[in-house]
């Protein structure tokens, strides 16, 4: 499996930001009124799980190392 870089972990925090904030707009589209706090909720528990995946991939080790090319 594939590492998560520091950039591509960057890329995508700043990437849900906004797709967070927007999520309060299309919920409210459809009748439902979220609070600004389960919004920050919501990302800061997004954010907590993409840290973990980096993390986890950088901890476990590769598949690809130590195997040659035939």
């Amino acid at each position: 499996m594939r590492r998560l870089s520091p950039a591509i972990l960057l890329l995508l925090a700043a990437f849900s930001v906004p797709v967070a904030v927007e999520l309060r707009t299309v919920l409210g589209f459809f009748g439902v009124d979220l609070p600004f706090v389960a919004v920050v909720v919501i990302e800061l528990l997004l954010l907590a799980a993409l840290f973990a995946v980096y993390v986890i991939g950088r901890l476990s080790p590769d598949d690809d190392r130590g195997t040659a090319a035939p």
